[in-house]
């Protein structure tokens, strides 16, 4: 009787043993598991907090607004740029420029300036970047480049740069008119700019509120 008993005891005592020994390889599995979980969240938190301060911090700071004058009418805007504090340079070739007027809304994409034809913001679709000197068809685009990123062909706008975007209206603007002008980059935000022309139009170029 007690020999038989006691292969019953150790019997039990050898079922344990594996049973706790399939309990810590499970919680050993489950652990893993649960790192390897945890690395790719923080990854995952880290990469959409990058793209939100991205979003956030990105984008373009309206410095002045400048007319053309003809005829009593404001015929081309340029739109005096700087980049955001703390924003990533930003290509102008991904940059999309919504302009609407009384009469028209259009959506304006980047081109390498040519001639005032290309910029047409009711039918040609395009805006250039360049500066506003009368009367020249070989404008830079940069105002301030201390970064020398700036070119027409590769438009990237770095800290610290100045750039005039044109945009040539053909339908233009009449005394007391107001012009809407929404500025989209491709990654951060959106730069809003209200143009109303005063009463009185004169001179040659306008600074415009």
């Amino acid at each position: 009787m007690r020999k038989i008993l006691n292969n019953k005891k150790g019997e039990m005592g050898i079922g344990t043993m594996i049973l706790f020994i399939a309990m810590v390889l499970v919680a050993a599995v489950a652990a893993a598991l649960l790192i390897s979980t945890a690395g790719s969240l923080n990854q995952q938190a880290q990469e959409t907090g990058r793209l939100t301060q991205q979003e956030i911090s990105s984008g373009f700071v309206v410095v002045e607004s400048i007319g053309v004058v003809s005829s009593n009418t404001i015929t081309d805007v340029y739109i005096k740029l700087r980049l955001s504090a703390g924003s990533n340079p930003i290509d102008m070739s991904n940059v999309v420029i919504e302009v609407m007027g009384e009469s028209y809304e259009e959506t304006l994409e980047y081109t390498a300036f040519v001639d005032d034809t290309d910029q047409e913001a009711t039918s040609g679709s395009n805006y250039s970047v360049e500066q506003p000197i009368s009367g020249t068809t070989d404008a830079t685009g940069e105002i301030r480049d201390p970064d020398s990123y700036f070119t027409s062909s590769n438009p990237i706008v770095g800290q610290g740069a100045l750039i005039m975007v044109h945009i040539d209206l053909s339908t233009a603007l009449q005394p007391q008119d107001v012009l809407y002008i929404k500025i989209v980059p491709k990654h951060g935000a959106v730069t809003y700019e209200e143009i109303h022309t005063p009463e009185v139009l004169i001179g040659t170029y306008m600074v415009l509120d």
